[in-house]
């Protein structure tokens, strides 16, 4: 269970979240939606530990944490995958992070291999990541995030420069976190998109959670700042 009890949190004047609490299970994929400036975002960086918890408390497995707790337990995805990518090659961006990690080469091979299959990238491990389409950049992050071992993956927007394919080619990668059990939470505009895949949709509106539920329940809400 991951818990947030009244979360507040400012940028200087005023609020940008107020009294948050919210509650999902381990291995749940839970949409953020709700309007610009609503809150998602702060929420996300929140959660990931990037920004600081001056007010109220976070809750993992019956366990208080930090935020240093946080960011060895999360990783955190912009909506534009090429500002996360270091690599000249798709190989070496997967390497980068196990590199850090003081692995031995057979094990960084080991990994490199695993996450190329599991993630459908053998095809481009030799190519240049940053002339990868929108959707492979999307699937190189994620799955060097995922070498990194998180259990908590938040993805910002991350459908916002992605065609059809691009779409499809995330929600591959998606699929296969979902898989592996990890705890996933998506703020975007279009839920519509992952409504496959999701457990619990979070609308948010001035910096406070107004819902929490299922898909049917907030379909039935009809949220006019959200397109379903």
């Amino acid at each position: 269970m991951i818990e947030l009890r009244d979360i507040h949190f400012s940028y200087g004047e005023g609020f940008a979240l107020k009294g948050i609490t919210l509650a999902v299970e381990e291995g749940s994929f839970n949409l953020l939606v709700g309007a610009n400036g609503s809150g998602k975002t702060t929420l996300l960086k929140i959660i990931a530990g990037l920004l600081p918890v001056r007010s109220g408390t976070i809750i993992i497995d019956g366990r208080i944490v930090t935020d240093a707790d946080l960011r060895e337990l999360c990783c955190y995805v912009l909506h534009n995958p090429f500002e996360q990518i270091v690599g000249s090659t798709v190989e070496e961006d997967l390497a980068f992070g196990l590199e850090n990690l003081g692995l031995r080469s057979e094990e960084i091979r080991e990994n490199i291999e695993a996450a190329l299959k599991m993630f459908q990238l053998s095809e481009v491990r030799h190519a240049n990541p940053f002339v990868l389409s929108g959707g492979l950049a999307q699937k190189l992050v994620i799955a060097s995030l995922y070498l990194l071992k998180p259990e908590i993956f938040l993805l910002d927007e991350p459908t916002s420069m992605l065609d059809d394919l691009g779409v499809e080619e995330l929600l591959e990668a998606l699929r296969e976190l979902k898989q592996l059990g990890k705890t996933i939470f998506v703020s975007t505009h279009e839920p519509r998109i992952f409504f496959d895949l999701a457990t619990s949709v979070i609308h948010m509106s001035d910096g406070t959670i107004d819902f929490h539920g299922g898909i049917h329940e907030f379909l039935e809400r009809r949220f006019e700042d959200v397109e379903c």
